[in-house]
């Protein structure tokens, strides 16, 4: 075991999706049994996802998770039904500008602003991705509907399309937003300077918890920057290779089968299985 004199994790940050949870929310039971054992130890547990807050929040509450959560990519930290303690977000009429150039290259385009999404764009195209994320996007008439300013724009395209797209986005709207491929299909455009590793800085020093106390948990390439900040860093067997160069513990095991045994690995301790109770 990696710690055996005793446990220095004081809070464990933990990407969503391919890391806590497998492909059809494999291993959320799993996930949830190792997350209960590490908060009766006392070690904080939250999650930082790319996901929109109202995407992820299902998992939230299955998880028992009741600390600030980042999202949105590390543009947006809240707390089940609370407002948001930090936000980023892209000024409404750039936004409204870059909108106005996806529509009229037929793109599907939604806005998350705080806690929710919203789109213009209705049809079998939103109720899809509405079903995919396990949230029913808001759809609106106009643009000038979406209230507020959006920390995030995000895009689904067919794979063959995507790096194009993003290039063509890059060089008509970079600096003013940053616009990067989250996944073969999905383009997300956010505020300049918005990261997991910021967001996961400012979480731990609202919690004064020292960098060094800080366990960060990932997968993919979007998770980098929060794994070099935190103290300690490890990732599943699924992860990116480049992911798992950059970290001090990999797991044979992937999914929420290797976070716990990540996490039985910084603690010392096993995660005993949880009880099964016979039906009569």
């Amino acid at each position: 075991m990696m710690n055996t004199d005793g446990c220095n994790v004081r809070l464990i940050v933990c990407d969503l999706d391919g890391t806590l949870t497998g492909p059809g929310d494999r291993g959320l039971e799993t996930a949830k049994h190792t997350l209960d054992f590490c908060r009766r130890k006392g070690i904080r547990v939250t999650v930082a996802t790319g996901r929109a807050f109202a995407a992820a929040e299902r998992y939230l509450v299955y998880l028992g998770i009741d600390e600030p959560v980042i999202t949105n990519g590390g543009a947006l930290i809240a707390r089940i039904g609370q407002p948001p303690i930090y936000e980023k977000t892209i000024d409404r009429e750039l936004a409204h500008g870059i909108a106005l150039q996806l529509k009229a290259l037929g793109y599907p385009f939604y806005f998350a602003v705080q806690k929710h999404m919203y789109t213009p764009v209705k049809g079998e195209v939103t109720r899809e991705y509405s079903r995919a994320l396990g949230y029913d996007i808001r759809t609106v008439d106009s643009l000038r509907e979406i209230p507020g300013e959006p920390s995030q724009i995000v895009l689904r395209v067919s794979p063959e399309r995507c790096d194009g797209l993003v290039r063509d986005l890059h060089r008509r709207w970079v600096p003013k937003v940053t616009v990067f491929k989250s996944l073969p299909h999905l383009i997300e455009i956010q505020p300049p300077g918005v990261s997991k590793a910021k967001a996961v800085e400012c979480l731990a020093d609202s919690m004064e918890v020292d960098r060094a106390q800080v366990l960060a948990i990932g997968d993919g390439l979007n998770d980098l920057d929060m794994l070099m900040w935190s103290g300690m860093r490890a990732a599943v067997g699924n992860a990116h290779e480049v992911v798992k160069r950059s970290v001090s513990y990999v797991s044979e095991m992937s999914y929420s089968e290797g976070v716990r045994d990540i996490i039985e690995e910084f603690t010392g301790e096993r995660v005993e299985a949880p009880r099964r109770i016979k039906a009569k």
